[in-house]
């Protein structure tokens, strides 16, 4: 180009085709569905099929990309964040895991879906310098290797169910949970007071039914006395709603030891050793410190009622960290690899599988919750004691829970329960 000349720009009017073009008019939400999307950790090579599928809009991979670009959609190469930024950021998430066990893919995902799009690789520079030790016991070379050997057909086909009651033993609190074994997909985390009783399996149960709209071919729990109940409900339901399928062939419902129900055991270690082990250890060094009396119904009943809301809290949480992670490609595996759980899930015949749930009428479903629910099922505490948490967490203004926060709350709350009774 010769000196002094400068070459005519293609757009010099400084008009946009993107803020101007149809899709856009039809579609304003686009830039925020496609920011989800980041959050979420769909690829951007996904993002036009999921698009027409979940959204009924058909649009390029080049055409996402460059409204991606236009509309400042937030990833880890434009996440507008300074060094200082990230590094808040990063030290911010560590709050929550205090026992260090969290690993920097585990990180990067729960700051995705804060909107903070941190790269691995600077996370781990990161923690390198700010805890080598725990980091280095997060590296992969480090870690046990798991045998394969399980396989599904899709989906629904079987979930397998189990309550934990010893992993916060020491709080009072016990925790039920179903999983999709194809997809190793939690489908429902609860925090109970008792997961012994008799009640609480096909209450649960029904409760995911209900929310999925059918049941699995099979359902897997162990041999507790607890599944009493829940055998017969689940064979019956089936036998009504898919005749077809041989009991003797296939039971609706296996019970089995722990150690051979895999999918469910599997789950709730690292469940333990990324959430409810922080969870536990911040419960046990703040009761020291706060001056709580065992054996006081005032201090017993506000801790029980506030630390369950806690503990649910984090589970519902992890329900959506387990829909979005997304399990590295493993040729060895036989079950689905190579892509978010919740795209297992929702998209089984991309890795050649088919859903497998089994529909069940919302009628049938409700008279079956009118007989084996109540509202108080999952309660923290008797009646007069909830009734009084209540009251006690909105004159406070209903902060909002974590467990880093858990007994400064619990010092509100008793500081205006002992003013009442004063006064009263």
């Amino acid at each position: 180009m010769a000196p002094g000349k400068h070459k005519r720009s293609n757009n010099s009017g400084g008009g946009n085709q993107h803020r101007n073009c149809p899709i856009l008019d039809d579609h304003p939400n686009l830039p925020d569905i496609l920011q989800n999307f980041v959050n979420t950790g769909v690829r951007q090579k996904e993002m036009p099929e999921m698009l027409r599928k979940n959204h009924q809009i058909s649009i390029s991979l080049r055409s996402v990309q460059l409204i991606m670009k236009e509309f400042n959609v937030k990833t880890v190469r434009r996440n507008g964040l300074s060094s200082v930024e990230k590094g808040m950021a990063i030290l911010q998430e560590a709050e929550d895991d205090p026992l260090g066990r969290w690993g920097v893919r585990l990180v990067k995902e729960k700051l995705a879906l804060k909107g903070n799009h941190i790269s691995r690789d600077h996370i781990m520079a990161f923690r390198k310098e700010e805890n080598p030790e725990a980091t280095a016991a997060r590296h992969p070379r480090t870690r046990k290797v798991h045998h394969h050997g399980l396989h599904s057909s899709g989906p629904n086909e079987e979930w397998c169910a189990d309550g934990h009651e010893k992993i916060l033993l020491s709080m009072g609190i016990a925790i039920w949970g179903v999983i999709d074994k194809c997809c190793r997909l939690e489908l429902g985390l609860w925090a109970v007071p008792n997961a012994r009783l008799a009640d609480v399996p096909p209450a649960l149960y029904l409760r995911l039914v209900r929310k999925l709209g059918g049941m699995s071919v099979q359902m897997a729990t162990d041999k507790g006395s607890e599944m009493g109940k829940l055998i017969p409900l689940v064979t019956t339901l089936r036998q009504i709603h898919q005749p077809y399928i041989s009991e003797e062939v296939l039971p609706a419902h296996k019970a089995v030891k722990s150690v051979y129900n895999i999918t469910r055991e599997r789950n709730w270690r690292p469940l333990w050793e990324k959430d409810l082990g922080n969870i536990a250890y911040q419960y046990t060094s703040g009761k020291a410190l706060i001056g709580f009396h065992p054996g006081d119904p005032m201090h017993e009943g506000i801790a029980l009622w506030l630390w369950g809301k806690i503990v649910q809290l984090r589970l519902d949480s992890a329900l959506k960290e387990s829909e979005i992670h997304r399990v590295r490609k493993q040729d060895g595996s036989l079950l689905p690899t190579g892509g978010r759980r919740i795209d297992f899930y929702k998209r089984p015949e991309e890795w050649g599988l088919e859903d497998q749930l089994i529909p069940i009428p919302s009628d049938d479903i409700d008279r079956c919750l009118a007989e084996y629910d109540r509202p108080n099922l999952l309660q923290f505490g008797t009646d007069e004691m909830v009734e009084l948490c209540e009251n006690l967490f909105a004159s406070i203004g209903s902060p909002e829970l974590s467990a880093k926060v858990g007994w400064n709350v619990f010092c509100q709350m008793l500081e205006l329960a002992v003013k009442e009774q004063v006064i009263g």
